[in-house]
Formats: C-alpha cells, sequence, structure tokens
C-alpha cells in the first residue's frame, strides 16, 4: 500500500482569504474619489480666481465706462439719431477677461432713445495711472456709423489747498 491512500483521501489545499484583495479594492476606490475630489476643489479654485479678477478689473475699468456713457448720452449726433431721452439699457461690459492690459481695453453697451437704439463701443487706456477713454464708436439701429469725441480723462481729486492756520503758528 502507498503511504497516500493510508491516511485516506488528500486534503485539498487551504484557500487563500480574501482580506487583501477587498483591502485593495477598497483603497484603488478612496483613490479615485480623492483625486475626483482635489480635481473639482482645484477647478472651483481656479474658476474664483479668474471671476474675481474679471470682477476687480471691471470695478477698475468702471468710471471710464461711465464717462463714456455719459459723452454718448450728451453728444449731438447721438441726441438727433436717438430721440430724447437717452437711456442705457445693458451693462457696460468688457470685451476682454482676465487682467486688464492697460492699453485698448474695449468695452461696449447700449443706449436707446425715442427714435432708435444704438450699440457703443469704447476702448480706453491707461495713462500715468488715470485710465482714460480714446475711441468711442456708435452704431444705430438704422446702420448708421460715427465716433463720438471721447471726453477728458479725469484723474483722482486731489486737493493741494491748505488749511487755514492761525497767525500765531506761523
Amino acid at each position: 500500500m502507498s503511504s497516500s491512500s493510508q491516511f485516506g483521501p488528500s486534503a485539498p489545499p487551504p484557500q487563500k482569504s480574501g482580506g487583501t484583495s477587498v483591502l485593495m479594492i477598497v483603497l484603488i476606490v478612496f483613490g479615485v474619489l480623492f483625486l475626483l475630489c482635489a480635481g473639482i476643489c482645484g477647478g472651483c479654485m481656479i474658476l474664483t480666481r479668474s471671476a474675481a479678477q474679471s470682477g476687480m478689473a471691471y470695478v477698475e475699468l468702471l468710471p471710464t465706462m461711465e464717462s463714456a456713457i455719459s459723452a454718448a448720452q450728451r453728444d449731438p449726433q447721438v441726441i438727433d439719431k436717438l430721440g430724447e431721452p437717452i437711456e442705457i439699457t445693458s451693462i457696460p461690459a468688457r470685451t476682454g477677461s482676465g487682467e486688464l492690459k492697460g492699453a485698448n481695453e474695449d468695452f461696449e453697451f447700449k443706449l436707446k432713445g425715442s427714435k432708435g437704439t444704438a450699440t457703443v463701443k469704447g476702448s480706453a487706456m491707461k495713462d500715468v495711472g488715470t485710465w482714460k477713454v480714446t475711441a468711442i464708436t456708435v452704431q444705430t439701429s438704422d446702420g448708421a456709423t460715427f465716433n463720438v469725441p471721447p471726453p477728458a480723462a479725469t484723474g483722482p481729486d486731489v486737493n493741494f489747498e491748505m488749511p487755514d492756520v492761525p497767525e500765531e503758528t506761523k
């Protein structure tokens, strides 16, 4: 007799537990979830930064755009073509995005009068720390296009007058 038949049929080898493979699957799932969350958070940060830059650029350029609006509303050609009163019908908007360039920064807004409407396109540049309008072009709803003289650049109000000083301190 052979030795294997002496003890009966041989037992199958013990099976490995599935604990190691389950642990690997769980780690892979958590790793993928972590990368997905990090990607979403990073995308949100980039979008927020871009929106903040555009918002700050708009705030910096807004007084210049407002002076272009006033110039267009007071221009005799615009009044003749659109009639009075002339209202702004859209929020002035930059045509660019991101940080301001400092030169040839373009913007656009719409006007409406009793006789018609117009799209106004302007351009501005920064000169010695002050933004100024360099061009204003008006295109009316009937297709007429003409230029409006840009307003004079105005900087921040600075008062150089000295306050009254009593005689005894002079």
